[in-house]
C-alpha cells in the first residue's frame, strides 16, 4: 500500500467495506457501513492518540506520541477529514511519549501538551503557540517519584485553585500521584501520594462519578480482577469511593471511560489482558455501569464476548453510526481487527468487526468532519504510520 510521509498532503487512499465478520447478528439485519481509510505516516513506532484543537481554527487536530523518535506529531484537520502536518511537526517531547494530555498549562489560553514518558520517571510539558506548534516549558521534562515510572497522566482543576494539576500512577506502589503546577506551564514537585486500586500499567483516568463538581479517578487493579474509584474533595485529596473496588473480570486491563447508556453517568469499560485468562471462553468486554453517587454496577450480559479478538489491546467509547448512540470499539493486536459493539435495535449489542492493521498502539474516537459520526483512529507501531476509519 501507498504511504504518506509527513510531509505530504494527506488523502485518503483507500475505501474498505467492512469485511464478513458479523458477529451476533440476525441474517436480515442490514449490511454493515462502509468506511473510508486513511493512512498518515508519522514517526516511528507510534502509541497514543490524542484529538483537540491546537490551533483555534474551530477543526480537530490530532496528535501521536512516537515512542522510538522522542517526538509527537501535531496533525492538523481541515474539519473536511484531511490532514497536514502543523509547521516543525514532529516535535521533541523526551524518550517514550506513551501518554498526551491536552490542557492550558501556562494560563495564555492556547492548549499546551501533558506527556507521561514511560520508562523514565519523566514528565514532559510541551507549551502551544496557539498555531499548532509546540515548544518545552523552561523546567521541563519533570523528574517525578513514581514508581516504576508514569505510564499515563490525567490533567485537571483537582486542587480547587483554578490551575490544572497532574495525576499520574504509581502502581508499583498501588498508588496514584497527584501534582499541582504553578499555572505558569511547571510542575510543583514532588506532589503527593495516595493509595488507590492500581496494579497495571493502563494508568488513570479523571471524570466526575459522584456529580459534586470535583474530579475523581479510576484505576484498574491487574492482580485482583479490580476496578478502583478514588473520590476527590476538590483540594487536591482522594479517598476510596464507598464499595470500592468494584468486580471487573478476569486480569481487567486497558480501559476507558464514558457515558455509555447515555444517562449522564460516566461508565467504565475494561478489557482483560489475554495472556492470563486460563479460559478463552471468558476474554470479552466488562462494562461497569456508573451510577452518579460513586458506584458502579455491572451491565446485564456483561462481559460482551471478545471471541476471536487476539490480543485485545485498546477500548474506546463513542458515536460510531451518527445515531445519538453509544458503541464500543476495541483494537485486536494479534490478528488485525477491530471489534465493534452498537446498540441494535432490542436496547443491546449488537457486533461486528474489520479487518485493519492495527498492533499494538493507540485507538481514539472522534467526529473529524462534523458530521455527527465518530471516526477511529489507530496507531500501528510497527508501520509507522496511524489509520483513520471514517464511516461513509
Amino acid at each position: 500500500m501507498t504511504r504518506i510521509g509527513q510531509n505530504t498532503a494527506i488523502r485518503v487512499i483507500r475505501t474498505a467495506a467492512i469485511a464478513g465478520f458479523v458477529l451476533g447478528m440476525a441474517p436480515d439485519q442490514p449490511p454493515q457501513p462502509e468506511f473510508t481509510e486513511t493512512v498518515i505516516r508519522v514517526g516511528q513506532m507510534p502509541g497514543p492518540i490524542t484529538v483537540a484543537d491546537v490551533n483555534h481554527d474551530g477543526r480537530p487536530d490530532i496528535m501521536v506520541g512516537n515512542m522510538k523518535d522522542g517526538t509527537v506529531s501535531i496533525l492538523l484537520g481541515d474539519g473536511r477529514g484531511q490532514f497536514r502536518p502543523a509547521p516543525g511537526s514532529p516535535f521533541p517531547c523526551n524518550a517514550n511519549p506513551n501518554d498526551i494530555a491536552v490542557a492550558d498549562m501556562d494560563g495564555d489560553g492556547n492548549p499546551d501538551l501533558v506527556i507521561a514518558n514511560t520508562q523514565t520517571p519523566y514528565i514532559t510539558i510541551l507549551l502551544g503557540d496557539g498555531k499548532g506548534g509546540f515548544r518545552p516549558s523552561p523546567h521541563s521534562p519533570f523528574a517525578t517519584q513514581s514508581f516504576p515510572h508514569p505510564h499515563r497522566v490525567a490533567v485537571g482543576d483537582f486542587l480547587g485553585d483554578g490551575e490544572p494539576a497532574v495525576v499520574t500512577d504509581s502502581w508499583g506502589h498501588n498508588e496514584i500521584l497527584v501534582i499541582p503546577s504553578d499555572g505558569k506551564g511547571n510542575l510543583l514537585l514532588p506532589g503527593k501520594f495516595f493509595p488507590a486500586d492500581l496494579h497495571s500499567d493502563s494508568g488513570v483516568i479523571a471524570a466526575d462519578f459522584n456529580k459534586d463538581g470535583k474530579l475523581d479517578i479510576v484505576t484498574v487493579n491487574q492482580s485482583e480482577g479490580v476496578v478502583g474509584l478514588l473520590l476527590g474533595d476538590g483540594k487536591g485529596g482522594f479517598r476510596k469511593a464507598p464499595g470500592s473496588p468494584f468486580p471487573a473480570g478476569d486480569t481487567p486491563w486497558s480501559f476507558t471511560v464514558g457515558d455509555l447508556n447515555r444517562d449522564g453517568n460516566p461508565d467504565v469499560a475494561v478489557i482483560p489482558y489475554e495472556r492470563d485468562i486460563r479460559d478463552p471462553r471468558r476474554l470479552g468486554v466488562t462494562i461497569l455501569l456508573g451510577n452518579g453517587k460513586g458506584g458502579f454496577d455491572t451491565m446485564p450480559g456483561s462481559p460482551l464476548s471478545l471471541a476471536g479478538c487476539k490480543g485485545p489491546s485498546r477500548v474506546a467509547i463513542g458515536d460510531i453510526r451518527g445515531d445519538g448512540s453509544r458503541g464500543l470499539v476495541i483494537s485486536c493486536a494479534q490478528n488485525d481487527k477491530l471489534f465493534f459493539f452498537v446498540r441494535g435495535k432490542n436496547g443491546g449489542f449488537e457486533s461486528f468487526s474489520q479487518g485493519v492493521s492495527t498492533g499494538w498502539g493507540g485507538l481514539a474516537l472522534a467526529d473529524l468532519t462534523g458530521r455527527g459520526k465518530d471516526d477511529v483512529l489507530l496507531s500501528n507501531e510497527k508501520e509507522g504510520t496511524i489509520t483513520i476509519l471514517s464511516k461513509k
